[in-house]
């Protein structure tokens, strides 16, 4: 009998918690050994935002292939936190506050992982560990924004699954999405297009689908709809 840690996640409720799970097999049935090892978090009231350093899964080399484990610096997460320390007067202004904030876990990140190699699009030569197509794009700025609203960072936004249009019924293209609460208006999070810690492109979802041309650039915001 071989001890196997199975990493589980719960979420419900005024509940956010990360914990580790010992199991054994026997006669391929599992039986749980121990229970919670670690709990990054504890139960809530609800609505009320979780405090302290998260980790997250980050996914790279296409596919989502390799996926680490990463942690930010107390330093690091503060600095991520006070893009949204000044509350956004409009859902406008907080997608500009997303835009960086997302930039700003792809630069930390590729702190540790190689994903600061990352290069906009799919380079016609990709041979180095850490480039991302928009299955990872898409996955890990999802996870991005969940953390924001676990944080309590977004006000004027929820977070939805992730998006895929497919206008020829192949080139897939995948994004992350946000939903403006008083509009119920869906945007699409794409930071595939752009190098690693670039501000990622934030369009309504009808245009993104469209293939319409971003109304932004990766530092500024000239029209986001």
């Amino acid at each position: 009998m071989s001890p196997i840690l199975v990493e589980g996640r719960c979420v419900g409720r005024g509940l956010v918690t990360e914990a580790y799970v010992v199991c054994i097999f026997v006669s391929g049935r599992r039986i749980v050994l121990a229970g919670i090892l670690l709990v990054l978090s504890l139960p809530l009231p609800a609505g009320q935002p979780v405090t302290g350093v998260p980790e997250i899964t980050v996914c790279y080399n296409y596919g989502c292939k390799h996926m680490v484990r990463v942690a930010l610096t107390p330093a690091e997460w503060n600095e991520v936190l006070a893009v949204f320390a000044t509350a956004a007067g409009s859902a406008s202004l907080e997608r500009q506050q997303i835009r960086q904030a997302v930039a700003l876990m792809e630069q930390f990140v590729g702190r540790q992982i190689p994903t600061w190699r990352d290069r906009g699009k799919n380079p016609p030569t990709d041979a180095w560990p850490g480039q991302l197509d928009c299955i990872d794009e898409s996955i890990n700025t999802t996870r991005y924004l969940q953390l924001f609203a676990t944080y309590g960072g977004l006000r004027w936004h929820r977070v939805s699954e992730r998006v895929v249009r497919a206008p020829l019924l192949f080139d897939l293209h995948w994004a992350g999405q946000l939903v403006e609460r008083a509009t119920q208006r869906h945007y699409a999070v794409d930071s595939w297009y752009l190098d690693n810690g670039e501000l990622p492109y934030i369009q309504p979802l009808d245009e993104w689908r469209g293939k319409q041309p971003f109304r932004q650039t990766a530092a500024v915001v000239l029209n986001d709809g």
